[in-house]
């Protein structure tokens, strides 16, 4: 019977332990949770908008849809158009078709091969840009970041 209370008194502290340090110190979901059922406005629009770029930032793109009727719909489209998977290959493949690439052309095209996490395919893209414009100090810092 002792040995039951005992555990029982420590699993309520452990609880309680948990509980405590959440609400002091929430990570990013919880915070974001917990200002989108705020009662203000505001604060859960916020919340709501800070929770769809959690869940599309770790890529779960489902989750985030069912947010996305109770958000800025110009907010939501441009972020979709610079980062889903599927915009971002339709911008690859645009860009594929033209024969005659400018340095930003290749630059945009390293970014969206980044985010698809094709590194081998970026790298070459930026140096296709550096041949294209080695002057040009943007390009020229990026050439050597990849180079080393």
């Amino acid at each position: 019977m002792k040995f039951k209370l005992s555990i029982i008194l420590l699993l309520l502290s452990l609880i309680s332990l948990n509980f405590y340090f959440s609400t002091k110190n929430p990570d990013k979901y919880t915070q974001s949770k917990i200002n989108l059922s705020g009662l203000s406005g505001s604060t859960s629009y916020l919340g709501r908008l800070e929770f769809w770029h959690l869940l599309v930032q770790n890529g779960d793109w489902t989750n985030a849809a069912t947010l996305e009727n109770k958000l800025n719909p110009d907010q939501v489209t441009t972020y979709k158009l610079n980062h889903q998977p599927q915009e971002l290959q339709k911008k690859i493949d645009q860009l594929d078709i033209n024969n005659q690439k400018t340095a930003d052309d290749y630059i945009e095209l390293a970014k969206s091969q980044s985010l698809l996490g094709e590194t081998n395919q970026a790298v070459d893209s930026i140096k296709k840009a550096h041949q294209l414009d080695p002057v040009r100090p943007d390009v020229d810092r990026l050439f050597y970041l990849v180079s080393n």
